[in-house]
């Protein structure tokens, strides 16, 4: 019995390596007649990069896992417009086509469907690999298709927007549920309205949540629990060059976690960035002063005998970030500070590293560390069990720190061009 199923899983494993042989052949034949075609690597992290769909849709290209086996290194960076998203795609050349650069830029509306959005960037993308391909053989393949539209549309000029550039959002939401001897509700809402042009940024906003969390215990007795938080504000930012901003912030807010029946905060600010703000979707190096008038009305006593109060707090930031080649990094340093009692401040140290060390590892590394000393909301009566352990109240603390790392090896084939969703 043992030697017939040693045999019989001796046969099935022979057979395996017979049509894994055979498939790493037909992989191998197929490298082959492919190895003209362009060789790209797609560098994208926003949601809307759909590798599946690019691979698709743009078969006269060879995609490859590592950017050092790319002839072409493509890098899209996203930042927020006023009504959507902006996305920055640079054609970075390598090999042959070194110092062959390009740069194109697409505009999705918060209105556009995620369809939409991936097919605009598959067209700009394959607009963009046009130049490269035009210098390899496989150039005689391709055909330049153009559909004339029935009538010529203008682009839209500022003069001709009935809206003046602002963008409008509501959002009203509601979850509840449950189990027999537990029972979770909860809404939310918002409402925003933002215009962004070259000169200002001006977001105003209004939002609010509500949860209540019930719980039954054994001796039939029963737990109710209750938060609330709202906020509403505006916040105005000025160009002041091509380094320079300054802004104002206003804004009313409550909070049952923060024991903050109702609070208030008048701000301005001035920002300074090293490099050129037409940059920043590559590299930033900012440097941000704040000075806050801040008025507290408590929903408890706090442990400084406070039921109100009224402070000024200025914060003090600095920030590098760049997406490269190479990978990304972001490190920042917020300083915070009571003007009358520079003894109550917190500062955070945070940062972020995604770094591709050599072909095939990358480490990514997130964390941040705080020194906290200006809870000046904390009630004196402290949080109860429930509070503690559903998170309603915060707790005071001295320090606040998070860490996540991981490191990934990936290795084989250089290719990645097949796309399979059976079983999804």
């Amino acid at each position: 019995m043992r030697s017939g199923a040693f045999s019989l899983v001796f046969g099935l494993t022979l057979c395996i390596l017979s049509l894994a042989s055979a498939s790493g052949q037909e992989t191998r034949d197929t490298a082959q007649e492919s190895s003209e075609a362009l060789r790209v690597f797609i560098d994208c992290r926003s949601h809307f990069c759909d590798f599946d769909h690019f691979r698709r849709e743009i078969t006269f290209v060879n995609y490859v896992r590592d950017r050092r086996d790319a002839h072409v290194h493509m890098l899209v960076t996203t930042q927020r417009t006023g009504g959507g998203t902006e996305f920055t795609m640079a054609f970075i050349g390598q090999r042959e086509f070194e110092a062959v650069d390009d740069s194109l830029l697409y505009f999705s509306s918060d209105t556009d469907t995620f369809d939409e959005v991936r097919a605009g960037l598959t067209q700009m993308i394959s607009l963009g690999l046009v130049r490269y391909v035009a210098r390899l053989p496989t150039a005689e393949r391709l055909e330049v298709v153009h559909e004339p539209p029935d009538t010529l549309q203008p682009m839209p000029q500022a003069d001709s927007d009935p809206w003046n550039f602002w963008i409008l959002r509501i959002r009203v939401g509601g979850r509840i549920s449950g189990e027999e001897r537990q029972r979770f509700s909860s809404g939310n809402g918002a409402l925003s309205a933002n215009r962004t042009t070259e000169d200002w940024k001006i977001d105003l906003w209004a939002d609010g949540s509500y949860s209540k969390d019930e719980f039954e215990f054994d001796d039939g007795s029963t737990l109710t629990s209750t938060a609330r938080n709202m906020s509403t504000g505006a916040f105005v930012a000025r160009s002041l060059g091509a380094r320079w901003s300054a802004a104002t912030l206003t804004l009313v807010e409550a909070s049952t976690f923060l024991n903050l029946d109702l609070g208030t905060v008048i701000g301005t600010g001035i920002e300074h960035n090293f490099f050129p703000y037409s940059e920043s979707t590559r590299r930033a190096f900012t440097a941000v002063y704040v000075l806050l008038f801040r008025s507290f009305d408590y929903e408890a006593e706090t442990i400084f005998d406070k039921t109100s109060e009224i402070r000024f707090q200025h914060t003090f930031e600095i920030k590098y970030s760049a997406r490269q080649p190479w990978g990304s990094s972001d490190i920042g340093l917020e300083v915070r500070a009571f003007v009358d009692d520079p003894s109550l401040h917190s500062a955070e140290l945070s940062g972020s590293l995604n770094l591709r060390l050599f072909r095939g590892l990358e480490l990514n590394l997130n964390g941040a560390l705080e020194r906290v000393k200006d809870q000046v909301y904390l009630p004196r009566e402290g949080a109860t069990e429930e509070e503690i352990l559903l998170r309603r109240k915060a707790l005071g603390t001295d320090y606040r720190y998070r860490l996540d790392l991981s490191l990934s090896y990936t290795f084989g084939s250089i290719f990645n061009n097949v796309v399979n969703p059976r079983f999804r």
